[in-house]
């Protein structure tokens, strides 16, 4: 449990560091050199995230799998390791399965090259804008080698892959990265005792929140970004954020912007797209909770804004925006908290 804490909490840090990337020819720069299957994909020169090309694959018929990959091996004493990248689709279908979607996905091997396990970085439906996937695995015992696969899951679309990458960390550097996060957070919390919701409109990416997910620099209500949690499946996707209550204060208003695509009910009415608060006392022993949006089907970007009294004894905060057990996709921006 405590390893997988560090790799959730502690690897913003760490991708600051310059790091060698194990994927060949990740760009796309120099076509499809490197990726086997460039039979069933193209370059696209005018649809790209950065440089001068991306990969695409594409189908309108007959919902077959197709796919590129690349074999690469893993580094001597890697404990984990970090994939991201940027996906962008086009009418990419549902299938039957919850598997047939637009897929960036990894397969670990052994030196036989028989798999060991598998992980998505990024399954994607529909229509969505360039958006950054990452996602940090640690290493399964007997892995020496990582497949990278690109693919339309046995559906129809369109999916464009650009800027991937795949960084290799050994235990080590990650008790550095865990002992300098920790000094770092100790400095900060003996310069102030209060923590404070930062980071609200996304434009650090998602700094300062826990969890999985993406931003968007193509849809967004301000700035120059937006929050996306997107899931083909019904899981929980979401991040959090808890902040300390200021003293004396009775009541909290909290507001934000929300937009949905085709998000799908769970088999819980509370199975949606949401925005919601926990609110935690002394020794973080819950004392309520408050719903400020649920939100499903496709909406265009919509203000939301509550005033709650604060539950006796209430300490701390928690921020959560998630795909509560639905599918679909949620966008955030311009949060704000105001205390009373």
């Amino acid at each position: 449990m405590k390893a997988l804490l560090v790799l959730g909490l502690f690897f913003i840090a760490v991708t600051n560091n310059a790091q060698t990337n194990l994927i060949k020819n990740a760009g796309f720069e120099t076509e499809l050199l490197n990726w086997r299957g460039e039979d069933v994909a193209a370059i696209s020169p005018f649809d790209k995230k950065s440089g001068k090309n991306s990969c695409t694959i594409n189908q309108y018929v007959g919902a077959e799998w197709k796919a590129v990959d690349q074999i690469i091996a893993i580094p001597k004493n890697t404990a984990a390791i970090e994939l991201s990248g940027w996906v962008k689709t086009e009418g990419v279908e549902k299938g039957k399965n919850d598997w047939n979607t637009g897929k960036f996905d990894i397969e670990f091997l052994n030196s036989g090259d028989k798999g060991i396990k598998n992980e998505s970085i990024a399954s994607v439906l529909g229509t969505t804008p360039w958006s950054f996937y990452k996602k940090v695995i640690a290493v399964p015992a007997g892995a020496s080698k990582l497949r990278i696969m690109l693919a339309l899951g046995q559906t129809n679309g369109t999916i464009f892959f650009d800027d991937l990458k795949a960084v290799a960390f050994t235990q080590e550097q990650i008790d550095k990265i865990q002992q300098e996060e920790n000094t770092k957070n100790a400095s900060t919390a003996s310069e102030s005792k209060t923590a404070e919701l930062t980071n609200t409109g996304f434009e650090n990416g998602i700094d300062s929140w826990r969890g999985n997910a993406t931003v968007s620099t193509t849809i967004f209500k301000e700035g120059k970004v937006a929050l996306v949690l997107n899931s083909a499946t019904f899981d929980w996707t979401g991040i959090d954020q808890i902040a300390d209550v200021p003293e004396n204060a009775t009541t909290i208003t909290l507001s934000g912007w929300l937009k949905s695509d085709d998000i799908k009910q769970g088999k819980d009415p509370w199975n949606n797209g949401l925005y919601s608060v926990e609110f935690t006392g002394s020794s973080d022993q819950k004392t309520g909770d408050q719903n400020i949006a649920f939100i499903t089907a496709t909406t265009d970007w919509t203000y939301y804004t509550k005033t709650f009294a604060l539950p006796a004894g209430t300490k701390k905060y928690r921020i959560m925006l998630a795909l509560g057990f639905a599918t679909g996709t949620l966008y955030a921006d311009t949060l704000s908290v105001d205390f009373k």
